[in-house]
């Protein structure tokens, strides 16, 4: 069923299905190994949430490729850039050093805030700016760091959208050596960060946890719920990005995520007959 052009219409009916029934703004972008595509408003530039995550590891281990930071460099967390929200370093014992390792490791795979903005510090916010600018992610923009509310009431936020962050998560596969962004060496270890994802409840939540291979990243904010990742299945593979706004109740955004994810699952297992 795979790679088929009718397989590929009823799979974007179902798809489109789920869009229609959810009560809030969906933009869906699905790209399979053979390079098919599926876009529902895909370039709809939307508040990222903890999607710009991906974007600043990438712009991490590019000055980690180019011999400004060392994955192995240790960095302490001062009580005063604690903040809340999601993560575990905001509890830690002050004197806890990290590697860049560990922030980047604590920023993917429980959306740690506080590591977060440590990252940001070390590698800089233009640094990512430039970086998505470099890879032609125009919708993707980091303006301020994790919840800094002052930031977002003076109009400043996060951005991107599904088929930029498709656009970043294929990067992570492009092999050919004179087109590759990233080092064999460095994809695998982001992949390998991105495939230690704690938080499963959106694309992957219907999903045989076992026998799929996962890399994802989730993003969440009032009225908001968000997605990313690639999804392999026996050698099949695709790279799908979910985002939600609109919502008056969050619940129904993941909900319709969890749906679609159940469906992408059917995709690669060429199950003919949806449930």
């Amino acid at each position: 069923m795979m790679g088929t052009d009718a397989s590929l219409l009823e799979w974007k009916e179902r798809v489109q299905a789920v869009v229609d029934s959810t009560a809030g703004h969906v933009s869906f972008m699905m790209e399979d190994e053979c390079g098919r595509q599926l876009q529902i408003d895909a370039n709809t530039q939307k508040k990222a949430a903890s999607l710009i995550k991906i974007p600043i590891m990438m712009a991490a281990f590019k000055q980690v490729e180019a011999g400004r930071l060392n994955l192995n460099d240790r960095y302490f967390i001062d009580k005063e850039d604690r903040v809340g929200g999601a993560g575990v370093s905001q509890f830690l014992d002050g004197g806890t050093s990290f590697t860049l390792r560990d922030l980047l490791t604590l920023m993917i795979v429980v959306s740690d805030n506080t590591a977060t903005n440590k990252v940001i510090d070390i590698v800089g916010m233009s640094a990512v700016g430039k970086f998505c600018t470099e890879q032609g992610v125009e919708m993707t923009s980091l303006e301020r760091k994790m919840m800094d509310f002052k930031a977002a009431t003076s109009g400043f936020d996060n951005k991107t959208s599904a088929q930029d962050m498709v656009a970043c998560l294929k990067l992570l596969h492009m092999e050919d050596s004179e087109r590759a962004v990233f080092s064999d060496v460095s994809r695998q270890m982001m992949l390998r960060i991105l495939g230690g994802q704690q938080l499963l409840d959106k694309l992957p939540f219907h999903m045989d946890l076992e026998a799929m291979k996962i890399a994802n990243k989730t993003g969440e904010l009032p009225g908001v719920e968000h997605d990313c990742g690639v999804f392999t299945l026996g050698g099949k593979k695709l790279t799908i990005a979910v985002l939600v706004d609109d919502l008056l109740v969050n619940a129904s955004g993941k909900k319709a995520i969890q749906e679609i994810g159940k469906l992408v699952e059917e995709y690669l297992k060429g199950i003919k007959s949806f449930r």
